[in-house]
């Protein structure tokens, strides 16, 4: 195991140098630059090149992509051009910690319904119970943030008055380990909108995946075998079917983990929450390249952990796989 974990980290180094690369090329390559304008106006030349000279932009592509890698070693991510006096370290370091809440929430709570919502439709597979869940599942991720959000502050926000419309709950410096918010009763009321609205379509998701692989391991002889044996029927399906079935689930975890801790673009706007998937869109369209490269890096180096995480669990899902 121990040598597996170490050729997958060592993998993971030219993979992330692939990624840096691509995007660092592909950001350099749309037209325009982060310097052509202040506000609506056109900033002189003369000033144009001064900034670019002031921010190493006129050395050629490779050495600026050299530079910005030696920084980053260093955990330095440099200055922001758009968010002027501050750093993409600060960027991060205050709005990681919100997207990475929301993203942890929403997934807790995708699993939360998800799992028994599928376990509980494969038992009852082609009943009522069933096809209600199906039908649900399908709804859920048929209906997008962008309509679920609004039509959730309209109705328990505008009409009920039960959860705040919009922001966060907490500010940034109250966190606990710099990541950790308080569980205070106004942290929860503004959480559980934007929650729900970004944790539904995963639940439907999972819902779907784990009614279809359990209704295959169910069928296994193994299973009725444990049937035949007299045992619980709840305790086979869930401590010898349930855990066999959530390989298919656990696959599909890594990547949803990277993107929904990166924070979500559009469940941030319509809440107003200060999460990094905003400053990310904004500085594509700013050619705000630090603070791309940055958030870039975060999520690729989420991705890289999670698809580690995934592959791990399943020698505990399933004893039969060894990493041996």
């Amino acid at each position: 195991m121990t040598k597996y974990i170490i050729r997958r980290l060592l993998w993971a180094i030219p993979v992330l140098l692939a990624i840096i690369t691509a995007t660092f090329l592909l950001a350099h390559s749309i037209p325009g630059g982060p310097f052509d304008y202040a506000g609506e106006k056109q900033l002189p030349e003369s000033v144009r090149q001064n900034l670019m000279r002031k921010y190493r932009l006129d050395a050629p592509v490779y050495v600026q992509l050299g530079n910005w890698i030696w920084d980053a070693l260093r955990f330095n991510f440099g200055p922001s051009y758009y968010s002027r006096g501050q750093t993409v370290n600060d960027i991060l370091r205050r709005t990681f910690p919100i997207s990475a809440q929301l993203g942890v929430l929403s997934l807790l709570l995708a699993l939360l319904i998800g799992i028994p919502t599928g376990t509980v439709a494969a038992v009852k597979q082609n009943t009522v119970v069933d096809y209600s869940a199906t039908f649900i599942a399908i709804l859920g991720v048929s209906i997008p943030n962008m309509v679920l959000g609004p039509l959730l502050i309209w109705v328990f926000a505008v009409h009920l008055g039960w959860f705040p419309a919009a922001r966060w709950g907490v500010d940034y410096t109250q966190l606990y380990l710099g990541i950790f918010p308080p569980m205070t009763h106004e942290f929860w009321a503004h959480a559980f909108l934007p929650m729900v609205t970004l944790g539904t379509a995963y639940s439907a998701s999972i819902a779907r995946l784990t009614r279809a692989s359990l209704l295959q391991v169910i069928r296994e002889d193994y299973m009725r075998t444990a049937m035949a044996k007299g045992l619980n029927s709840f305790r086979v399906i869930v401590v010898h079917g349930l855990r066999n079935s959530l390989i298919p689930v656990a696959t599909v975890l890594g990547p949803m983990f990277a993107g929904i801790v990166t924070g979500s673009l559009i469940v941030e706007r319509i809440f107003g929450i200060p999460g990094m998937g905003r400053y990310f869109v904004d500085s594509i369209t700013n050619r705000d390249y630090p603070v791309i490269m940055g958030v870039t890096l975060v999520y690729s180096v989420l991705l890289v952990a999670g698809n580690l995480l995934v592959d791990l669990s399943y020698a505990w899902l399933d004893p039969r796989i060894r990493y041996d």
